[in-house]
């Protein structure tokens, strides 16, 4: 793999010492927005709604359901969630107020 700027070369890499460990020594890339839309259907598919571009500002277990979080929100709504992913970077508003909660096993 190599990466150049114009003519000059700017990082190069070799994959085959991966040959080893995997049928598939090669790299994809794709850029944000096709991997954005293809997770975002994905997670339609399956029910599953985002809420962007949203920011955190407080969460907390929900006493009313056991395993869920309340999350509020900059802007005044707030969910009940099971499960809450800060997908927002180094900056994350997500990260400072995560939870970790006792995990109870589902049978």
């Amino acid at each position: 793999m190599a990466y150049y700027d114009r003519k000059s070369l700017l990082i190069s890499a070799d994959f085959s010492p991966l040959k080893t460990y995997t049928r598939f020594p090669f790299y994809v890339l794709l850029p944000q927005h096709s991997t954005e839309s293809i997770l975002a259907r994905e997670l339609e598919n399956q029910q599953i709604h985002v809420h962007r571009p949203y920011k955190v500002n407080g969460m907390r277990g929900d006493p009313e359901m056991e395993g869920a979080i309340q999350v509020s929100f900059e802007n005044g709504a707030s969910i009940r969630a099971r499960y809450v992913i800060g997908a927002d970077g180094s900056h994350s508003s997500v990260c400072p107020n995560s939870l970790f909660l006792p995990a109870t096993p589902q049978r």
